[in-house]
């Protein structure tokens, strides 16, 4: 009995920390990009950089801790389930750069934190898992507090709030269905984190070339007409 109470003890303390660490670097590299959208206003770009990130640094941790290959899926369940997966990555990734960019980070993360209202409602659609009625009385506060930002927010911005809750529906949606392949395939985290990023990079770039590219081009010929005005006149 006492063994089985430090076990639970250790583990809960093991959630507390990855779920403080977490939240550390969310918060930490919100602000930091934050700034970075201050002064380079292409969400798309960051975007596509964050998720390069992923493609380029993940596989040298993947071989540093032998992390076994992925198995063979089938053509099927890839389609249905994990290129899905990959398109909600990009789709989520986009989002929330532009509502960091639209809205204050404080806002932004008071928007995240309705996260577990949308997993508990979507895995109870979706999935059929039923909660208790204290979990479902827990998300009280958190639609309390989310209406009260959004009512004494200075700096609202509707587009930002909207990417904010896209951002959120996607994040959750990646939740339950991230579990569900991890359950079925046995594949590792860090390995399917690393799929799912190779594959958003192929959506994320004809978006990208739609938006930011053409507006690289657009400013750069506005700022060489100015340029060229100026040292006519």
């Amino acid at each position: 009995m006492a063994e089985r109470q430090r076990t639970m003890l250790r583990d809960g303390l093991r959630i507390f920390t990855l779920c403080l660490c977490w939240y550390t670097v969310s918060s930490g590299g919100n602000v930091i990009n934050k700034m970075i959208l201050n002064n380079f206003p292409y969400p798309v770009t960051v975007s596509l950089f964050h998720i390069l990130s992923i493609c380029t640094f993940m596989p040298p941790l993947i071989r540093a801790w032998n992390i076994p290959l992925a198995p063979e899926l089938p053509p099927r369940y890839f389609l249905r389930l994990v290129l899905p997966l990959a398109f909600g990555k990009y789709f989520a990734s986009v989002s929330a750069h532009i509502s960091i960019w639209k809205v204050p980070v404080s806002y932004a993360h008071t928007v995240k934190a309705t996260m577990p209202i949308w997993v508990v409602l979507l895995s109870r659609i979706i999935m059929k898992e039923k909660q208790t009625m204290k979990v479902y009385m827990s998300l009280v506060p958190i639609i309390s507090g989310v209406f009260l930002a959004t009512m004494t927010e200075l700096s609202f911005d509707i587009w930002g709030l909207v990417s904010a809750l896209a951002a959120t529906l996607c994040f959750s949606l990646q939740n339950i269905f991230s579990k569900k392949v991890l359950r079925d395939t046995r594949m590792h985290h860090l390995r399917l984190l690393y799929i799912l990023g190779c594959y958003a990079v192929i959506f994320m770039v004809p978006t990208w070339i739609l938006v930011d590219l053409s507006s690289f081009f657009i400013n750069s010929a506005v700022v060489s007409g100015i340029f060229i005005q100026s040292h006519c006149c």
